[in-house]
Parts: structure tokens; C-alpha cells; sequence
């Protein structure tokens, strides 16, 4: 369905329930607490509770997802994971605001609370099978040189490979600090991408660092431009403390897309079982980044 037949379909607070009840409990209400399988109903809140028969725990339905402690209407936290699950709809944090009528702070947090969700997700599935790596820069300057520039944010780009020599899943990384010289991504870098995102062992693994290398398995180039361009043309660019971020959000549409399947259903059940994080701990986890980056300048 498009947006607005979406929008149509869950208008207000109570056509949500069902989807997301049956979002978190798949196989039927379950305490979190003792494992019972039956509760009661409450009706007395905004959101159902549903309190445990057996130890009385009470849980909404929100709680224990991406949306725990949000005062944010359910519907209009659906829309949102809808236009972050369309690659046809791209949005950004001041469009999602006046689509959904909140502040930009509180779309601001909803994007990044679901980008968290991708994020965790694409960290789960690693690259198998026959494996191409190749180094790519976000942010190219205006005079390159053999040199790595500020303005440079290099990336290991890597794709699983099927027998056709088509990609069935990728992976953007931006390259740490600690893994950089002034001219290039050193050893430590991809051995650190090999260790944390591809599949062991694999026989088929090839590795491309040099720089501006026009050889090699092109796809991954041409998929690390597109991410770019689309990041230049919703965003107006994105700077290093929050580039992964939104790289993890480009490789979970498109590995969804490669596997001609819906990223919105896998997105609507990601935030309703995925561990609640909180405004601080987002923004501690750039502002740890940021200050990696200062280091390792000031280092150079």
C-alpha cells in the first residue's frame, strides 16, 4: 500500500493495537517476567496493560520495545517506521515533523530510535559465501590528492556474492580512527571489518584498499554512490558522528530490495521486540565517536 492508504488504514490509536500485539507476542502473550502465557486486559490507560494471571506483573504493549517511554501517539510512530522502511518516500527529520505534526526533537529521536533498530539488525547477519570488500570515501573534496582530506570519511563497502555474481547482501562501514593513516585504511582496518562482519570461514573473501582503484567488482563503488547521493540529496550531507547510522539505514532497505522482500514488515516486528534506548544513550554513543575523531586528529 502507499502512504496515504497506510495513513488510511491506521488512523488512530486502537487500529494499531493488533498489529503491534501480534508484533510482540507472535505466539501469543508471554510475561517477560515468569513465562506465563495468560493475562488480563486493562483498559484504563491510554495504552492497554496486560497483567500477568500468574505473578501480576503489568506490560503494555510498548513496553519492552523501541517505543518504551514515548508519549508519541502509536500511529504516529507507524507512519514514521513506514517512511523509514520506503526507499520511494525518503524523508528527513524536518519533513517527518510536519508530516506527523511533532517537533523536529521528537522526530528527530523517532528516526534515529528506528535507524538503532536497522543497525542492530544488520550487525546480526554477516556476509558469506563469496565475499568482495572494497575500500570507498564519503565526502570526496573538492581537490583530491594521494592524501586522505578532512572532508574524507572512508568506508569498507562489502557484498555477499551468489554464483551469478550478483550481491545478496551488503554492508557500509565507516572505518574508526584508530584504523587510519594519512593516506589510506591500514591492516588493522579490514582485518577488524573481516572479524566483526564476514562469516568464518570463508573462501572466497578478496579485500581492494587503494585508493580511487577503478577495478575490481564495480556494483560495490556504484551501491557506496548511490548511498551518498541520497544522503546529499535528503539530508544535504551527513558529518562522521552520525555517518554509520544512516549508512545502516541505506544497507537495510537495500538488502531487503536485493532479496525482493518488504522491509516495512520485518521493521514493524524489529521495534516491537527490540531493547528500548533512550534519548542520553543515543547521543552518547555519537559524542563517543566524535571525540575518537578528535584523537586521532590530534594524534596525526
Amino acid at each position: 500500500m502507499d502512504f496515504d492508504e497506510f495513513c488510511r488504514h491506521f488512523h488512530n490509536e486502537e487500529a494499531c493495537f493488533d498489529t503491534l500485539y501480534k508484533d510482540k507476542w507472535p505466539n501469543g502473550y508471554c510475561c517477560v517476567r515468569c513465562g506465563h502465557e495468560h493475562a488480563s486486559l486493562i483498559r484504563t490507560r491510554r495504552l492497554p496493560l496486560y497483567e500477568c494471571k500468574n505473578c501480576r506483573y503489568q506490560a503494555s504493549l510498548i513496553s519492552g520495545t523501541v517505543m518504551e517511554g514515548s508519549r508519541t501517539p502509536l500511529h504516529k510512530w507507524f507512519k514514521a517506521i513506514f517512511l523509514l522502511a520506503s526507499s520511494e518516500a525518503w524523508t528527513n527529520a524536518v519533513k517527518l515533523a510536519a508530516t506527523i505534526n511533532v517537533t523536529y526533537k521528537t522526530a528527530w529521536l523517532i528516526m534515529h530510535k528506528v535507524r538503532f533498530v536497522m543497525s542492530q539488525a544488520n550487525a546480526q547477519e554477516l556476509l558469506s559465501g563469496i565475499v568482495r570488500v572494497k575500500a570507498a570515501v564519503y565526502g570526496k573534496p573538492h581537490n583530491p590528492t594521494v592524501h586522505r582530506h578532512p572532508s574524507e570519511h572512508p568506508l569498507l563497502v562489502g557484498a555477499s556474492i551468489n554464483s551469478s555474481g550478483e550481491m545478496t547482501h551488503v554492508k557500509m562501514i565507516q572505518v574508526r580512527p584508530e584504523h587510519l593513516s594519512a593516506n589510506g585504511i591500514l591492516r588493522s582496518g579490514t582485518n577488524d571489518f573481516v572479524a566483526q562482519h564476514v562469516a568464518s570461514p570463508t573462501a572466497g573473501l578478496n579485500v581492494e584498499t587503494k585508493r580511487y582503484n577503478l577495478r575490481g567488482y564495480q556494483p560495490l563503488l556504484l551501491c557506496c554512490k548511490e548511498a551518498s547521493n541520497w544522503m546529499k540529496d535528503v539530508y544535504h550531507g551527513i558529518g562522521p558522528k552520525h555517518l554509520q547510522v544512516y549508512l545502516d539505514e541505506f544497507c537495510y532497505r537495500l538488502n531487503y530490495t536485493l532479496r525482493n522482500e518488504s522491509p516495512l514488515l520485518q521493521l514493524f516486528k524489529l521495534c516491537a521486540s527490540a531493547t528500548a534506548i533512550t534519548y542520553e544513550r543515543l547521543t552518547r554513543s555519537h559524542q563517543q565517536y566524535s571525540q575518537k575523531t578528535q584523537i586521532a586528529a590530534s594524534a596525526a
